[in-house]
């Protein structure tokens, strides 16, 4: 098998918690499954879509 021409950006839940430190690993976690499962091409991952993803899974506590 030959090497692909890729590449591949990495997210983690550490990144989540920047834009929401109130949740927990594994609710970061899902933050991050769901904006795979939702990923857009035209759009990609970025703070933005995590922020809009964690409040859509997860309100937000009042002031956030």
């Amino acid at each position: 098998m030959t090497q692909a021409h890729q590449i591949a950006i990495v997210w983690q839940i550490d990144d989540v918690r920047e834009v929401r430190p109130d949740l927990s690993n594994d609710q970061c976690w899902q933050v991050l499954q769901a904006c795979k499962r939702n990923h857009d091409a035209t759009v990609g991952i970025n703070w933005d879509v995590i922020r809009i993803t964690a409040n859509h899974l997860f309100e937000p506590q009042s002031g956030e």
